[in-house]
C-alpha cells in the first residue's frame, strides 16, 4: 500500500472512529453517573434511617413516666445503637447523665423547646448531642452510623458535615489527580433535626474508561476503512485499466493510420510506374500472331495494377480523416491530471517520479484533447524508455505555460539524452534508435501536432537529459 493511500485510510478510520468513540465514552459516562447517583441515594437513605431512629428513641424516652437513670439505660441501648456514646437529661438546671454535662446544653435545650423538635449540639467533627424539647439528649458518633463495608461497593468517597467540618465516612479511593473527571453529588439527610449535608464523589481513572468497547469499535471501524479504501483502490485500478485500454487502442489505430499512410505513399509510385511500363509494352507489340494474347495479358496486368492502386487509395481514405478534428480550448491541468493518474502506479513501480507544473494557470491551448493526450503520452513513454537503464534518480518533468501567442508544453527527463546524430531524424517515419521500436511514435506526434497548427521540437539538456517541446496556438488569440 502506498504512503498516500495509508494516510487516506488513516484519515477515513479516524473520521469513523472518533465520533462513535466519543459517543461510546459519553454513554458510558452517563450510565456510570446514573449508577453513582443511585448508589449515593442508597447511602443517603441508609444514613437517614439512622438519624430518624435517633428521633424515635428520644420520643420514646420522652413518653416514659418513670424512666431509669441514663447510666442504667445506656448499656441496654448500645447493642442496638453502637453510635450511641452517652445519654442524659437536664431538668431544673440540674444535669443527670452517663457522663459530664456538655457545654451549651441549656441553650440547646431552650432552642429545641422553641422549635418544638430536637436540635444538634456539635462536640467535634464526628460527635454531637441530639437535644429534645423533653430535656433528653443523646451523644452520637457519626463514624459508627454505618460500617464502611455496608455502603454500595461502587461508592468511593463519602463525607458528612455535622457543623464543624467534613467527616470522612468512606475513603475507597486515594487522593490524587484525575484523568477522567470527577462525579460529585450533595444530598442532605432526611431528618428535620439532623439535615447534615452528605457529599459523595468519585474520581474517574483510566480504568473506568470503556476500553473494551473502544477496542471493538476501533477494530470494526478499521475494517470498514480498509474495506472502503480497498474498494476505492479497485475502482481507481479499474478506471486506470480502462484508460490504458482506451489509450492503447487509440495508439494502435493512430500507428496503423501512420503506417498505412506511409505504405500508401511508398507504393503509389511503383504502381504508377508499372502501369506506365505495361502500357508502353502494349504499344510496342508488333508480332501479329502473338499480339492478341500478349495484349490480353497486358490488359489484365494493367487492370490488376489499377485495382491495387484503388485498394491503396481506399486504404488511405480510411485512415485519413475527411475533415480536420474539431479544436477547442483545453484545460492543461485536467490533461496533466489524467496523464498523472494513468501513469502514476506504473512509474512508481519503475522508480520514476513524474511531476506537473503550470506556469500560466489561466492560459488554455487550442487543440484536440484526444490528440494532445496521445502526444503527451508518447513523449512521456519515450522518456520512460530513455530512463529504463539509467542508474541515477529518475525524474520526468511535465510543464506548461504561455509563451507569447502560443502555449508551450515541455516533457523533459534527466536521462542520457538523445545522440547527436539522431536529433535531425527523430521525426522521420520508421526511424528509431531502439531495437524494438517501429519509428512511428514521434512521426505520429508531429502529424497530430501539425493537424492542430502546432509544432514539436526536441533538444538535449545540459548536463544530462532531453526535452521535447510542443507549441500550440493559444485559445482566444487573434487569428
Amino acid at each position: 500500500m502506498k504512503p498516500l493511500t495509508d494516510i487516506r485510510t488513516l484519515v477515513l478510520w479516524l473520521a469513523l472512529f472518533a465520533p462513535v468513540a466519543v459517543w461510546i465514552g459519553w454513554q458510558e459516562q452517563a450510565e456510570r453517573y446514573e449508577r453513582f447517583v443511585q448508589d449515593t441515594s442508597i447511602a443517603q437513605r441508609m444514613l437517614s434511617q439512622k438519624v430518624v431512629q435517633h428521633e424515635a428513641v428520644l420520643a420514646t424516652l420522652s413518653a416514659l413516666s418513670h424512666p431509669p437513670s441514663p447510666a442504667q439505660l445506656l448499656p441496654s441501648l448500645q447493642p442496638a445503637m453502637p453510635q450511641l456514646l452517652g445519654l442524659g437529661y437536664l431538668r431544673g438546671g440540674a444535669w443527670e447523665g452517663s457522663g459530664a454535662a456538655p457545654a451549651g446544653m441549656p441553650g440547646a435545650q431552650e432552642q429545641a423547646r422553641q422549635l418544638q423538635r430536637p436540635v444538634t449540639l456539635a462536640v467535634d467533627r464526628a460527635r454531637y448531642w441530639l437535644v429534645a424539647p423533653s430535656s433528653w439528649s443523646l451523644l452520637l458518633d457519626a463514624r459508627r452510623f454505618i460500617p464502611a463495608g455496608d455502603f454500595p461497593p461502587t461508592l468511593a468517597s463519602l463525607t458528612l458535615d455535622l457543623g464543624m467540618g467534613p467527616l470522612t465516612l468512606l475513603a475507597r479511593q486515594p487522593a490524587g489527580g484525575s484523568l477522567g473527571g470527577i462525579m460529585s453529588l450533595h444530598k442532605p439527610l432526611g431528618a428535620a433535626s439532623q439535615p447534615f449535608p452528605l457529599h459523595s464523589w468519585r474520581r474517574l481513572t483510566p480504568s473506568d474508561w470503556p476500553w473494551t468497547e473502544w477496542l471493538a469499535w476501533a477494530l470494526a471501524s478499521y475494517l470498514l476503512a480498509a474495506a472502503s479504501a480497498a474498494w476505492q483502490r479497485s475502482r481507481a485500478e479499474a478506471r486506470r485499466r480502462q484508460e490504458e485500454v482506451r489509450l492503447a487502442a487509440m495508439t494502435r489505430l493512430n500507428t496503423l493510420g501512420e503506417m498505412a499512410a506511409g505504405i500508401a505513399h511508398e507504393l503509389n509510385q511503383p504502381l504508377t510506374a508499372i502501369l506506365a511500363q505495361v502500357r508502353a509494352a502494349e504499344r510496342l507489340l508488333d508480332d501479329e500472331e502473338e499480339r492478341p494474347a500478349v495484349r490480353q495479358a497486358l490488359l489484365a496486368s494493367a487492370g490488376q495494377a489499377r485495382r491495387a492502386a484503388d485498394i491503396i487509395s481506399r486504404m488511405r481514405g480510411l485512415v485519413q480523416p475527411c475533415a480536420p478534428s474539431p479544436r477547442a480550448a483545453v484545460d492543461p491541468d485536467a490533461l496533466a491530471a489524467s496523464l498523472l493518474f494513468l501513469r502514476e502506479e506504473e512509474l512508481g513501480r519503475r522508480g520514476i517520479r513524474l511531476s506537473w507544473h503550470n506556469a500560466s494557470p489561466g492560459a488554455r491551448p487550442l487543440g484536440d484533447r484526444v490528440a494532445l493526450e496521445q502526444i503527451l503520452h508518447n513523449l512521456v513513454q519515450n522518456a520512460v524508455d530513455a530512463l529504463a537503464d539509467w542508474p541515477a534518480s529518475r525524474v520526468i518533468a511535465l510543464s506548461g505555460g504561455r509563451d507569447g501567442m502560443e502555449y508551450r508544453f515541455e516533457v523533459s527527463d534527466n536521462g542520457p539524452g538523445i545522440p547527436d546524430e539522431a536529433l535531425p531524424r527523430l521525426f522521420e517515419p520508421f526511424y528509431t534508435t531502439r531495437a524494438q521500436g517501429m519509428g512511428l511514435g514521434l512521426a505520429l506526434c508531429e502529424t497530430l501536432a501539425g493537424a492542430m497548427d502546432g509544432r514539436i521540437t526536441a533538444r538535449n539538456l545540459d548536463p544530462v537529459g532531453a526535452c521535447f517541446t510542443l507549441r500550440l496556438p493559444i485559445a482566444g488569440a487573434a487569428a
